[in-house]
């Protein structure tokens, strides 16, 4: 009875172009599919596994606080050429005037007029929020002989040379606002909830701009940075003089650069991978028809994976860029493996159909295990967790075995039926030569690579030599990425604390239970502080307005009468020799109390309180998302958090009865994440070790080969740790990954290989077979190689780490597999 696969063949070599026109119509849909629906994913922050808190509250952190709209810029000048302070106060008033800005921010709110005065109406919501009690002893210092008695009393400060006193009237002329913001003191710093704006050296300094953006994806993140871009040189080129560098950062520009280098890797990738495939092809069979052929399916492979993923997925993670390189790598083999014996059969005077079937009988069998075998490993990435990698795995998956399908069909209907005899290649001459000796004399061989790969082996688990680990998603980010260098010389040159903070995010239902929830943290973290479980806390705590206390106060003040206390501020600024001009601020405070007590009690909005351009409100943005009853903590640990054990401690530390507090930052998110890798490492080994055995052992339905298999694995592994050692690859948490698909995608060329030894006919009809093994072996490992021409670390480390790999398993099976299985035969 004839197999499936040799009847697909045969159909396709018969009807040929039916069979071109099925593809094509596919290619069509396809195409259509991507260009319709496909969307880029360019956050890094879904390379994570969703399932830890700590990570959706990283996500939490990302998009719903102030870091979505802000651009954070950076004017260096490490040779001092240029006047910094002078350009940086015109920089920041060109900023101001630039219609996609809501606000700016330069410089601390107190050191502006503006910011002085804003505190006035921050204040309103703030003396409303306080107990009823301190709010009646509040409302007494609007009385007007304590009105009189403040102001004679700063006026002899001031006389006296208190710059102090002086500041404070300018702050504060009635008093409430100390009043207002004495809850604050507990939980709220400001200099744990802004950076400087210059840095200690002088050559830096810093100014953050709210944008207008209310799409954050990838095509409205390159229209802003568009924007930037002009408005960048327009500000250069109004400047006269040497100017400083002009560097900006923040999560828009990010986007936007990681967007734009998914695409270039997107052609850079593929189009490394199909030079150096094509390259190897040709070096093997010195043929361009069957190159045209092979690259129209590995095409049309592409096409039919990413629409799939499409379909699947909808947007599409940074790391899926990588499908088509690694599909070309891969599924090339099956094309290389096929015409390898094709071409025997036509040399030995078959005809075109009559090889084609040949070639698809004796090897279908092995290229459908195969297939399954290294879609299995790279499927076993849904698994891992993390979305981006979990969505490479399955379209490669696919593509995996839809290649191995079209080769088999496709392939020999574009293939064409003309063939002629050509030159004999110093490939097939070499391969020829080594399996001649083998037949001789395989025993020294299996020994020799035996001993090799045990002493790569001991080398690899000995304490000589080290594997570099990067433990930080950061590294993770392109090493020439603009925004990554402003952020690094930021981080650089403007003093850090010394313990990163721990991000606590709490939600309430409604602005009273959002209150209760913060109360009870901040006593239970206030508690922790005491001590000395943690050394500092800055949340957002007095800015949680309790409804029923705002308005139990506001009724309270329907029986104050605001007239005299209005009237005594004016006599007494114009008595001690102040412009009323300038404290018009305090008026204002005194206008919204009485408007309150008239019963127009409009529910408190901060946002709506101060003006949009309010330097302020990038304070307030560093606590309470623009999500409404949303806050968020910045806890200082004793020590960086570096373990599951630091991380558990702290948390118990911090939990509050009642309080449902989401905990994160990137060393806490580290803290669950690098278990998690060695973990998903173990886990999904262990699964492709099983699948091998149970594949092979229905595939050979013998122990000896499936002995040697699993025995070459382990070996190449530990050859691949030594690669690791001597070439100075370091892993992340992401490549790690590669070891199981090393072991999928390793294993091909083994079953390539025992398959055709098993079958008759000698040294001659063995190299046919270990030729395109050795040539399929060459170009997915081109296929991985050439990933590292992507700007992405996760995808270029996870390519060259692959290539290692498969390079250790290549040369296993040629060196070991091939001969100990002859040696075996002979005996």
């Amino acid at each position: 009875m004839m197999k499936p696969e040799t009847r697909l063949a045969r159909l396709a070599v018969r009807y040929p172009l039916r069979t071109a026109a099925i593809a094509a119509l596919l290619a069509l849909i396809c195409v259509a599919v991507i260009v319709l629906r496909a969307r880029l994913d360019s956050d890094i922050l879904n390379l994570l596994p969703q399932r830890f808190d700590s990570v959706q509250g990283l996500k939490i952190f990302d998009r719903n606080f102030s870091q979505a709209h802000e651009l954070t810029f950076a004017l260096w000048d490490e040779e001092g050429a240029s006047d910094l302070d002078g350009f940086a106060e015109h920089f920041g008033e060109a900023l101001r005037k630039e219609p996609w800005v809501v606000r700016v921010m330069d410089r601390v709110p107190m050191e502006s007029a503006e910011g002085i005065a804003e505190v006035q109406k921050l204040a309103v919501p703030l003396l409303l929020n306080l107990p009823p009690e301190d709010f009646s002893k509040a409302l007494e210092k609007l009385q007007p002989s304590a009105l009189s008695e403040r102001l004679t009393r700063k006026r002899a400060e001031i006389e006296a040379g208190s710059i102090k006193a002086e500041m404070e009237l300018n702050f504060d002329p009635t008093g409430l606002v100390v009043a207002a913001l004495k809850p604050m003191a507990n939980s709220f710093s400001m200099d744990n909830s802004t950076r400087p704006f210059a840095s200690p050296d002088g050559t830096l300094r810093v100014a953050i701009a709210v944008v207008r953006q209310e799409n954050l994806d990838a095509d409205a993140c390159q229209e802003m940075m568009r924007t930037v871009e002009a408005f960048k040189a327009r500000v250069l080129a109004s400047w006269e003089g040497p100017a400083p560098e002009i560097l900006v950062t923040g999560r828009t520009p990010y986007v936007s650069e990681m967007s734009l280098s998914m695409k270039g890797d997107i052609i850079s990738t593929i189009a490394g991978s199909v030079a150096l495939v094509a390259c190897i092809f040709y070096l093997g069979f010195r043929r361009i028809r069957p190159l045209f052929a092979i690259v129209h399916v590995l095409l049309l492979c592409c096409l039919v994976a990413v629409a799939a993923g499409t379909l699947l997925f909808g947007h599409l993670n940074v790391v899926t860029m990588g499908v088509c390189a690694i599909m070309i790598g891969i599924g090339v083999d099956f094309g290389m493996l096929l015409f390898g014996t094709y071409q025997a059969a036509r040399e030995k005077g078959e005809d075109h159909e009559a090889a084609a079937i040949r070639a698809v009988n004796l090897l279908g069998r092995g290229i459908l295990f195969g297939a399954a075998t290294a879609a299995a490993s790279f499927a076993s990435l849904t698994l891992s967790e993390s979305p981006g990698f979990a969505q490479l795995g399955a379209l490669i998956g696919i593509g995996v075995l839809t290649a191995a399908f079209l080769m088999m069909t496709v392939f020999f209907a574009l293939l064409g039926r003309n063939y002629t005899v050509g030159k004999r290649d110093f490939i097939a001459g070499a391969t020829d030569w080594y399996v001649t000796r083998l037949f001789k004399s395989a025993k020294p061989v299996a020994i020799a690579g035996l001993t090799g790969l045990i002493a790569l082996n001991i080398f690899a688990f000995s304490p000589f030599g080290k594997i570099r680990i990067e433990a930080n998603p950061k590294s993770l980010e392109p090493a020439d990425s603009r925004a990554g260098f402003a952020l690094r010389k930021i981080t650089s040159k403007l003093p850090a604390a010394e313990v990163e903070p721990v991000l606590a995010i709490i939600e309430g239902k409604d602005a009273g239970d959002f209150y209760d929830r913060w109360a009870k943290a901040q006593e239970r973290w206030l508690a922790a502080k005491e001590k000395g479980e943690i050394k500092n806390i800055t949340s957002p705590a007095a800015f949680a307005l309790a409804p029923e206390r705002l308005e139990t106060n506001a009724a309270s003040l329907n029986g104050f009468d605001f007239a005299p206390a209005r009237k005594a501020l004016s006599e007494s600024l114009d008595r001690e020799g102040f412009d009323p001009q300038s404290f018009q601020g305090a008026f204002g405070l005194i206008d919204s109390l009485e408007t309150l007590s008239r019963g127009d009690r409009t529910p408190a909005n901060w946002r709506q309180t101060l003006p949009e351009a309010s330097s302020w409100i990038f304070i307030l943005d560093r606590f309470l998302s623009e999500t409404p009853n949303v806050g968020l903590a910045y806890i200082t640990p004793n020590q960086t958090i570096s373990s599951e054990l630091d991380q558990r401690q702290l948390r118990e530390a911090l939990e509050a009865p009642g309080v449902n507090a989401s905990f994160t930052g990137w060393s806490y998110v580290m803290a669950d994440l690098v278990p998690w890798s060695k973990t998903k490492l173990r886990n999904l080994s262990v699964v492709m070790v099983l699948f091998i055995v149970i594949v092979l052992a229905f595939l050979y339905r013998a122990v000896a080969p499936l002995l040697v298999l699993l025995l070459s694995l382990a070996l190449s592994v530990g050859a691949m740790i030594a690669g690791l050692k001597l070439t100075g690859l370091s892993l992340n948490l992401f490549n790690v990954l590669a070891f199981p698909l090393v072991l999928g995608v390793g294993v091909d060329y083994g079953i390539y290989t025992i398959l055709g030894v098993r079958e008759r006919g000698g040294p001659k009809a063995l190299a046919v077979v270990i030729k395109p093994v050795l040539l399929s072996g060459l170009t997915t490992i081109a296929g991985f190689a050439s990933l590292g021409f992507a700007t992405h670390p996760a995808l270029s480390s996870l390519g060259l780490v692959c290539a290692l790999g498969v390079t250790s398993c290549l040369i296993s099976t040629l060196v070991f597999i091939l001969p100990a299985y002859l040696w075996r035969g002979s005996r």
